[in-house]
């Protein structure tokens, strides 16, 4: 076998990406059968039920993130790693980092350098304990006579300011706003365990990382080499820490795979080529890790299974300019399109049209999410602005039974660029020149 046999077998085998079946639900159990896994030399493993305990367990648990990062690190993902340590860093917490043999392959990347000082003990630093959260606390902005290394790296962006959440009775929260280049936002997705938002920057092809703490706008690291076309849609998985995001460039649209917390690339889908011309707009992950992609060009939808190595046809839809793809309950997908909302049965791949009760209207919509029996959605109105929704659904969710308004007016360069994750909506909104709030509204 010659040289370049060998490296494509290996290529090859790195884009299969098995994983271990994790059979564990606490948070503590996972956490045991990692630390097992640890034990055994068993560092894939360890990897993935260190990701599952930091999933299923407390918010921001310093010890779980602690765990998480030494899997990482023993696995072969140092980068990874290093994300997670400063993440650790920004919440005050300390760790042996510098010293543990498990982080040997962290402390020889070039940017160990820059987090080791600030992993240094001080009088407000403590040390992870299991089932203990420790709140982060905003960094100290830097003086802009001395900027550090990082902060030079980031020439595209400016530091964030935090602003003050507005009460329910006001409207939605304003999270945090950002000033930046301007650009068109593609997204959002958002990631629990460290708290950012994750942006697409769609015509630039790649993805920004909105930080409440320490309160900064950055590329996402490795993300930027993963080939992305004109960047259409991201969203994150709901169980495996994995980022999806969806891209174009003619003629050619492709799937793109990616760890959530580093941006790392775990793999690129194309259509076989027995599919004609596509071009992919939105992407979303149901609750068992089947992955949704809709093709608005052929007028399809596509499915990754969580352990698929291809794309499969899950339905042939209407030519009625589908916009967004939204995952529900018992193998139920709804796709919105400019004139309501389909019904797709991944079952029996039948494509029926939601009903809807008298004076609902589920037109105009060009984003849409499933949350706990409803349907939160961004419509365009009547005069050509666009609104915040949330649709009740009847107890078959068959049935559209009414509408709620969540925010009546969204001023945004991109309606799209909205999100739903852990019970709360995402949105980007525009502000002055290059200024972009992230809003948020908490969903009942």
């Amino acid at each position: 076998m010659t040289p370049f046999h060998v490296a494509i077998l290996v290529v090859s085998l790195h884009f299969q990406d098995p994983r271990p079946r994790i059979d564990c639900r606490a948070w503590q159990e996972c956490r045991q059968l990692a630390l097992d896994a640890a034990a055994r030399q068993d560092y894939e493993t360890f990897h993935d039920l260190a990701w599952r305990a930091v999933q299923t367990g407390p918010k921001n648990d310093p010890a779980l993130m602690e765990l998480l990062a030494r899997a990482q690190s023993l696995s072969g993902r140092p980068g990874d790693a290093l994300v997670m340590l400063q993440r650790l860093a920004q919440m005050g917490v300390q760790t042996d980092a510098a010293t543990n043999e498990d982080f040997r392959r962290v402390r020889a990347l070039p940017a160990w350098s820059e987090l080791e000082g600030s992993l240094r003990p001080n009088e407000g630093s403590v040390r992870p304990q299991a089932g203990a959260t420790v709140k982060a606390e905003p960094s100290r902005p830097t003086s802009p006579a001395s900027p550090t290394p990082a902060a030079e790296r980031r020439n595209d962006v400016k530091r964030t300011e935090m602003s003050t959440a507005a009460s329910p009775a006001t409207g939605p929260a304003e999270s945090l706003r950002f000033t930046t280049a301007p650009f068109t936002p593609a997204g959002p997705a958002y990631d629990a365990v460290s708290r950012r938002l994750i942006v697409g920057r769609r015509d630039a092809r790649k993805l920004a990382v909105v930080d409440a703490f320490p309160q900064h706008v950055a590329n996402l690291g490795s993300a930027q080499s993963a080939g992305f076309g004109q960047i259409a849609a991201l969203e994150s998985g709901p169980r495996v820490g994995n980022l999806w995001v969806v891209s174009a460039d003619d003629p050619q649209t492709t799937l793109h795979k990616l760890q959530l917390v580093s941006g790392r690339s775990l793999g690129r889908y194309e259509l076989p080529g027995r599919f004609a011309a596509a071009r992919f707009t939105d992407v979303a992950a149901a609750g068992d890790s089947t992955v949704l992609v809709l093709d608005s060009a052929g007028h399809r939808l596509f499915r990754l299974e969580a352990s698929g190595q291809a794309l499969e046809l899950a339905a042939t839809l209407p030519d009625q300019h589908a916009t967004s793809v939204a995952p529900g309950p018992n193998h139920v997908v709804y796709v919105a399109h400019d004139g309501g909302i389909l019904l797709v049965d991944l079952a029996s791949h039948a494509v029926t049209p939601l009903s809807t009760a008298p004076g609902v209207d589920v037109s105009g919509i060009v984003r849409l999410r499933w949350h706990k029996g409803s349907l939160i959605a961004v419509q365009q109105t009547g005069t050509g602005t666009y609104r915040a929704i949330r649709i009740a659904l009847g107890r078959s969710g068959r049935t559209a039974t009414g509408n709620h308004v969540l925010d009546a007016s969204l001023a945004t360069t991109d309606p799209t660029a909205a999100t739903v994750s852990g019970g709360v909506l995402y949105y980007l909104a525009s502000g002055d020149g290059g200024e972009m709030i992230v809003r948020k509204v908490t969903l009942q």
